[in-house]
């Protein structure tokens, strides 16, 4: 691309190499939230590849922004939940369940019985995101949970489906 200056414009691609390969994890945030706002189906194949960086705040700015594309991105994320790490897994229930669309549902219905905690745990709140109330019998297992924070979770969200409810 070449802007009116004269200067050549970096293609998308450039900005994506340029974000996988950023030494500064804030750099690595920055680009990831500008390759989604540009080209949110484009990035998704970058956005996964983030969700692996060694640091917390470039996982969850990936699954922001892989939130924020919305249902396009529900097959490429829902593919994660069966990932050997359960990073990975978490981060694609926090990306679904920020989509706040019904279309997810099942996937994070499955995810209630992931082998960790963790995942459990934002399965449960990204059920209570979607506020659909029939989805309280799915949730009833986890208030025996090892984890009391599942159990929590849990219970906040079927406490905020049953006012909907009524």
């Amino acid at each position: 691309m070449i802007r009116e200056e004269g200067r050549r414009e970096e293609t998308f691609e450039e900005k994506a190499a340029e974000l996988l390969n950023a030494k500064i994890p804030s750099e690595r945030v920055i680009l990831i939230e500008l390759l989604a706002t540009i080209d949110g189906a484009r990035a998704i194949p970058y956005l996964i590849a983030a969700l692996r960086d060694d640091e917390k705040q470039v996982r969850n700015a990936a699954a922001r922004s892989l939130g924020s594309i919305g249902e396009s991105a529900v097959p490429q994320i829902s593919a994660l939940l069966t990932d050997q790490w359960w990073v990975i897994r978490y981060r694609a229930c926090e990306a679904l369940s920020m989509m706040e669309n019904s279309s997810v549902y099942p996937y994070l219905q499955s995810a209630l019985s992931d082998e960790r905690d963790h995942v459990r745990y934002m399965a449960a709140k990204g059920l209570m995101n979607l506020r659909i109330p029939s989805a309280i019998p799915d949730l009833m297992p986890l208030l025996q949970d090892e984890n009391p924070y599942v159990r929590a979770m849990a219970e906040k969200a079927i406490n905020s489906m049953k006012m909907i409810r009524e």
